[in-house]
């Protein structure tokens, strides 16, 4: 009998301690109290994962007792609980799981706290004032199907009320799908909403940090809804070789959030030249910055440009049209385009993604066409000819 216990409790031990769709009963209590104590003792109480204390100290999530229930190896605890460090007051309780991971907002104003048992799993986000909630579910309003569970690295605070989430394992484990979720009290409750991702690694080995590793450039389609009146955008993300997320930029398909990212190559190294030419019923303003990212993913602006100019000729609010200095901000831009790669463009609420960013012609579109170009004068002769069709067209 001491042999079988004694087995019974190695084998609790060694089992994962993870999420798991499989349950482990303990053993039928005997008549031999002692060793029957002495293995539920010896059995694990699951804790908090992930970042159990608020970025500035003041709150922590802690796992309490031992509820003597075992799944998959683990007990869970009694209570879960969210504490003030300070003072120690218990601010929100509840019972444990056998899975709990905690995920706190930059700022500490929001906790994301992920949980599951034998069959399911949720999360659900606290706003750290009132301590009011909101559960995750499925942009239809369905929660997380039975048996999906979530992978080690979860979700990520893209920035304070925005959290990107992903569900399921992966490989044998199932699919993974992606979220992005964002959470705002009002009205004393919290609320939030979700849309789909999808995700796909674009082609090409780029170095934007110049630490000589290359990294994983990722698009995301965050896919609008009809139902809940929302629209979707694009996201550019930069991850590191190990997958950590490093750098983001997002542009809408609507306008204004229009915009271009390419890939450079400039005396060597790669570069990202982020490239916004807008214009608002005739008045334009184009910006472009060209820049790498150090070693946290910030970004360090090399060479940046801005020119601005107006079409609206005849109108009292007229303001300047310099073709030369439109030229001249264009040829720049042009120049660092000859050996790039688009990565994304929403210009004119077309998305692209690929292809040599020579091609881009889009920063020309927005008022002009291929029948008042002319390919056998240069740049400025062009812009300045543009220049006359619309002061003819809007002083007639």
């Amino acid at each position: 009998m001491r042999k079988l216990l004694l087995g019974l409790a190695l084998a609790l031990l060694l089992a994962g301690c993870g999420q798991s769709g499989t349950t482990e009963e303990p053993p039928e209590e005997t008549g031999d109290t002692d060793e029957y104590e002495a293995l539920i003792a010896a059995t694990p109480v699951a804790q908090v994962e992930g970042e159990a204390v608020s970025p500035d100290g003041r709150f922590e999530v802690r796992a309490e007792g031992a509820s003597g229930e075992y799944v998959s190896g683990v007990q869970s605890p009694e209570f879960l609980q969210i504490v003030d460090r300070e003072t120690g007051e218990v601010l929100w309780q509840d019972m444990g799981w056998p899975w709990q991971s905690v995920l706190w907002s930059p700022e500490g104003g929001f906790l994301a706290l992920a949980y599951s048992a034998q069959t399911w799993c949720t999360v659900t986000v606290f706003e750290a004032e009132n301590w009011t909630s909101w559960e995750f579910t499925l942009p239809d309003g369905s929660p997380i199907p039975e048996y999906t569970f979530l992978p080690e690295d979860w979700g990520v605070w893209q920035s304070e009320g925005s959290l990107d989430l992903t569900i399921g394992q992966g490989g044998d484990a199932g699919e993974q799908r992606y979220y992005t979720c964002t959470v705002e009290a009002r009205e004393g409750k919290l609320k939030g909403i979700v849309w789909e991702e999808s995700h796909e690694t674009l082609p090409g080995s780029y170095d934007f940090d110049h630490d000589g590793e290359p990294e994983i450039m990722e698009l995301v389609t965050v896919a609008g809804d009809e139902d809940q009146d929302t629209v979707g955008w694009y996201e550019l993300r930069v991850r590191t070789g190990d997958n950590r997320l490093y750098w983001g930029q997002s542009f809408a398909g609507e306008h204004p959030g229009w915009g271009s990212c390419f890939a450079c190559r400039v005396d060597g190294e790669d570069y990202l030249l982020r490239y916004l030419p807008t214009m608002y019923q005739g008045y334009a303003t184009y910006t472009y910055e060209l820049f790498f990212l150090d070693e946290t993913g910030e970004e360090q602006v090399v060479r940046e440009g801005s020119v601005s100019f107006d079409i609206n000729f005849g109108s009292p609010m007229h303001d300047e049209f310099d073709p030369a200095a439109v030229a001249a901000f264009l040829e720049e831009v042009h120049g660092l385009l000859e050996d790039s790669e688009l990565l994304l463009t929403t210009e004119g609420r077309n998305f692209r993604s690929g292809g040599p960013g020579s091609d881009f012609k889009d920063d020309l579109a927005h008022w002009t066409d291929n029948e008042l170009y002319d390919e056998n004068k240069s740049l400025e002769e062009n812009i300045r000819d543009i220049g006359a069709y619309w002061e003819e067209s809007r002083t007639a």
